[in-house]
């Protein structure tokens, strides 16, 4: 089996060389290809460059800079229509594999007999800027995303409930990541509105039982800067979600932002949207007699002109 891993890089010279020495550590005879797409600003491009000159892995790689900047997903998007395997794997240029990751996930996707099983996945130990691992923000994350107990094998719907299918470090069938990776209306959780796809197809997920990689927290990362995690576009792909009648109460995960969902929706200009998630039954009822959720009213009834010019003078 050859593997076409793709890197999508935003700054960061130095992060990127860790992750190339991720790569680096792994059995080199997986690695068909490395597709790095960097979406930083020219000054960038010189270091990311000298960095992917030093990693000893040249003779794989692929670099492909972007003027001007395609943007996360669309980054993404674009190494994957590049791919050449039949089975990439996505690792974002601030987070690393595990050693030995790639040959767990590829023994795992050779070994399986299920062929409705198109994607692989492991846990991610939580790590700081500096590279530190944190026990205690692991066990928290593995425990909110359902990434406990032994491997499994089940329907991606039901990985979906926990949100336990990983931003990055998963294995899966290319033609399945082509088809469903691509979202218009997905904002920055792209990676959600892939798995509610996948879900939807009827497709179903391999958990590896065991740390395949390490994800970095940093304050300049695409959901710690700016307005966040586009809220309102999780909520969508959640409604989107296919799953048996029986197990629809486990979706109420996905209400417990609806203040934030209705401001998001404001903010885009999609009231009509704003007031249904506002009125959306599986809020929680401490929600409903909040001042935030008043508070939010009154923004919804306040003329859209006038809103939008508080917002552009607020500072």
């Amino acid at each position: 089996m050859l593997i076409s891993i793709l890197i999508p890089a935003y700054a960061r010279p130095e992060q990127l060389g860790e992750a190339l020495q991720s790569v680096a550590q792994q059995e080199r005879s997986l690695i068909g290809e490395i597709l790095i797409g960097d979406d930083s600003p020219r000054a960038y491009w010189g270091r990311n460059q000298a960095v992917i000159a030093q990693s000893g892995l040249a003779d794989l790689i692929e670099y492909q800079p972007s003027e001007p900047s395609r943007g996360t997903y669309p980054n993404q998007w674009f190494l994957a229509s590049r791919a050449r395997f039949d089975h990439l794997l996505i690792l974002h240029n601030d987070d690393h594999l595990c050693p030995g990751a790639l040959a767990v996930l590829a023994n795992a996707c050779a070994n399986e007999t299920d062929g409705r099983v198109k994607l692989w996945f492991g846990t991610q130990l939580i790590m700081d800027e500096a590279g530190v691992i944190d026990p205690e923000r692991t066990a928290v994350s593995d425990q909110w995303y359902g990434r406990q107990g032994p491997a499994a094998t089940r329907p991606v719907w039901e990985w979906c409930l926990t949100e336990s299918i990983p931003s990055d470090a998963f294995l899966v069938e290319r033609a399945s990541y082509l088809q469903h990776m691509r979202g218009e209306r997905d904002g920055n959780v792209g990676d959600w509105g892939f798995s509610v796809r996948l879900a939807n197809s009827g497709a179903w997920a391999h958990f590896v039982g065991q740390a395949v990689s390490r994800y970095r927290v940093q304050a300049g990362s695409v959901t710690a800067a700016g307005r966040g995690v586009d809220a309102h576009r999780v909520f969508a792909l959640a409604c989107e979600l296919r799953v048996p009648p029986e197990r629809s109460v486990e979706k109420s995960r996905f209400y417990r932002n609806m203040r934030v969902v209705a401001v998001r929706y404001a903010r885009d200009g999609e009231r009509m949207n704003a007031w249904r998630s506002l009125l959306w039954s599986g809020m929680p009822w401490k929600h409903r007699l909040s001042l935030r959720y008043f508070a939010v009213i009154l923004m919804l009834l306040t003329p859209r002109p006038l809103w939008l010019w508080a917002l552009q003078n607020k500072d």
